[in-house]
């Protein structure tokens, strides 16, 4: 059994978005899950929103495998404050699937993971 992850997801948009603006649309894995949006920038020079929260072990396993979290790589790892058991790592991806129309309004997601263990 996989433990709970928390899960932080910033979305950087191309520009001001027609589509792609709601998680469910760029991670549809997560849907119901307990991600709560907690920036909302799409109207500053740089678009972009973010998404965090706490989901359960079989949910992050069904993320982590359709957005191959495993093969991407981490951009960063770290271990988080006075717990060595709760790794927080870093990836950045781009180049993913999310066009509608021949046009995708995602520059790049970032995504945070760290173990609750």
């Amino acid at each position: 059994m996989v433990d709970p992850r928390y899960i932080t997801i910033t979305v950087a948009y191309d520009r001001a978005p027609r589509y792609g603006r709601w998680l469910e649309w760029i991670a549809p894995e997560l849907k119901g899950s307990a991600l709560t949006m907690t920036e909302d920038q799409l109207d500053e020079p740089a678009p972009s929103r973010t998404w965090a929260g706490l989901v359960d072990g079989s949910t992050y396993e069904q993320f982590a495998q359709a957005w191959r979290l495993k093969e991407a790589g981490e951009t960063m790892s770290r271990t988080v404050g006075d717990h060595p058991d709760q790794a927080s790592h870093t990836y950045v991806l781009d180049g993913m699937n999310w066009e509608s129309g021949g046009e995708s309004p995602i520059i790049c997601v970032s995504v945070e993971v760290t173990r609750q263990g």
